[in-house]
């Protein structure tokens, strides 16, 4: 009697491909559609050493990159990479699942976009200048739709005793407003309070593309490979209904963690089909992190200057 499968297997979405390679480098699963970007059937890639498939200088610079890794939630990041030593280029994430090496390629759509650093401190330096804790969030708003050019970007904070609540927006013209707004549990915000856990950023490009299956669908224990960090993965079916039910075909969404605790979410609607570059959801990911180190300096100010106004009150 065969083992039961406790789990469905996965699937990516079709802007890239996947590659998951053994702890010696062999490939063990693929993408199904590969064959899309080489010129080799399936059954000639998986089983063989990724030596096979990729150039030498591709598997040189993954393996640079796989030392890097530090925690078992960890994905490295290669941009303009000639995979297979031609003039086409990808964007990698590389991380590990499974004791398996995932790597996620997509192609470079997008020009370089500089020194990411020095993009990120501009955009910090613009929330710095807020005035109070309003401006501030809806600068964090303006600031991730000016990068990404989603028709509408919100910031929503998690509450653990009620609905979730819109704090800040910053939309195209004519788009509806969600500012004030609460969320209650089987909302959109909601389905993506696991975005607290090992993910940080979720990117849905369009709700209406073909998933992607990966070959083979299980392995010899009967289990789907683990697609937890997969930056590819394709949306749940939940996703996609919540999506189309408010009109919106793509999204993003990224968690603001403070203290190792979820306080809320940027989400990003569009009403068609977006990618934005892998580069450019990299810089947005990091401003998060930036974003969310300033938000709990500017809480902890509030709540001195309200424990002094109240003991001032007090005398």
């Amino acid at each position: 009697m065969s083992k039961a499968r406790a789990v469905e297997p996965g699937a990516i979405q079709p802007i890239g491909f996947l590659v998951a390679l053994s702890s010696d480098w062999m490939i063990s699963h693929v993408s199904a559609n590969i064959t899309a970007f080489v010129d080799k059937p399936i059954d000639e890639i998986i089983g063989h050493h990724v030596n096979s498939l990729l150039c030498p200088d591709a598997v040189h610079s993954l393996r640079n990159r796989l030392a890097l890794l530090r925690g078992s939630d960890a994905i490295e990041r290669l941009f303009r990479c000639a995979l297979f030593g031609n003039q086409h280029l990808f964007d990698i994430a590389l991380h590990m699942g499974d004791a398996r090496v995932i790597v996620e390629a997509e192609p470079s759509t997008e020009q370089p976009l500089g020194d990411c650093t020095g993009t990120v401190s501009g955009m910090i330096g613009r929330l710095d200048q807020a005035r109070d804790m309003v401006g501030f969030l809806n600068e964090g708003a303006r600031q991730v739709r000016a990068l990404t050019g989603y028709d509408r970007v919100t910031i929503t904070r998690s509450s653990t005793e009620g609905p979730d609540e819109v704090v800040a927006q910053s939309a195209r013209s004519g788009s509806a407003s969600l500012r004030g707004r609460d969320f209650l549990p089987g909302d959109i915000s909601s389905q993506k309070r696991k975005l607290g856990g090992r993910s940080r950023l979720r990117v849905i490009t369009d709700i209406e593309a073909q998933p992607v299956s990966i070959v083979p669908a299980f392995d010899e224990q009967s289990m789907p490979l683990d697609l937890s960090l997969s930056v590819l993965r394709s949306p749940s079916p939940i996703d996609i209904e919540d999506l189309r039910n408010t009109g919106v075909r793509a999204s993003m969404s990224i968690a603001i963690i403070i203290d190792g605790a979820l306080w809320g979410l940027v989400d990003c609607h569009h009403a068609s089909a977006r990618c934005p570059g892998f580069e450019r959801r990299s810089i947005a990911e990091l401003f998060a992190q930036m974003f969310a180190m300033r938000l709990e300096v500017r809480e902890l100010k509030e709540m001195l200057n309200a424990e002094r106004r109240a003991r001032a009150g007090s005398d």
